[in-house]
């Protein structure tokens, strides 16, 4: 599984809505919250900031992570990661052929079938049920456990998307931390949406940033699909300063 990608499946629906806390991440128990884990006792536990204090980088898990406990939240279909990663690879095969098969010229041709394939592969996505995506917030060290706290509240309270995870260790030299916030499908773009209000609201993004931040879906991970790739594809499905501009 690629190192981004959050493995949250749908939990079994329960006889009534939200009756019982759930918490798929309990698989990756001890470095996320348990279920029924008071956020305090959590944040406490496992504070990202102090994570590089607590033992060496490559002893420690990447990541930290907090589930939505609230089933709701969560897609109705579960993924089928093969299957989807098995019609994405088709459609990259036949864009690369089509795009070969025409001149150094025809560039309403190829942007056209750019369009096509970015939709190909979130209707393939969609249909498989890997529709998992991430707003991502770099916080600096000495901000991060405060932005942390914050958005495990969100998470918590059903305000944000499935879930969120804190990087333990920042790139050498790099005093940042990455937080991505989860939502259940980069396709509905309402939800999208609604996410990113939160987070202002919250105060973790403003529309004035310089640079903002942006989301990236997990279906273009499963296909290695990063920046500057071979597709001319937008590694960032959607950027703040674009949705905040739209308001």
């Amino acid at each position: 599984m690629p190192p981004d990608a959050m493995d949250l499946d749908p939990p079994s629906p329960p006889s009534a809505p939200d009756a019982e806390p759930c918490n798929p991440c309990v698989h990756l128990l001890p470095y996320a919250r348990d279920t029924n884990e008071p956020i305090a006792h959590f944040l406490q536990r496992l504070p990202p900031a102090q994570a590089a204090l607590t033992a060496p980088a490559h002893l420690l898990p990447p990541w930290y992570w907090i589930a939505n406990p609230h089933r709701s939240a969560y897609p109705a279909h579960p993924k089928d990661v093969p299957s989807f990663t098995r019609e994405g690879a088709a459609l990259l095969q036949a864009f690369r052929q089509n795009m070969a098969s025409l001149g150094r010229g025809d560039y309403a041709v190829k942007e056209q079938l750019r369009e096509c394939l970015q939709r190909e592969i979130g209707e393939a996505a969609k249909r498989r049920g890997v529709t998992a995506g991430k707003w991502m917030l770099f916080p600096q060290v000495s901000e991060v456990n405060e932005v942390w706290r914050t958005v495990c509240e969100g998470v918590d309270a059903n305000r944000l998307g499935t879930g969120a995870k804190v990087s333990t260790s920042g790139k050498e030299g790099d005093p940042a931390r990455l937080i991505c916030v989860y939502t259940r499908d980069f396709t509905d773009v309402e939800d999208v949406k609604r996410v990113l209000y939160a987070l202002v609201q919250m105060g973790l993004v403003r529309a004035d940033m310089p640079r903002g931040i942006m989301y990236k879906c997990d279906a273009y991970t499963y296909l290695d699909i990063y920046g500057n790739n071979e597709y001319g594809l937008r590694a960032s499905v959607y950027s703040s300063k674009e949705m905040l501009g739209e308001r």
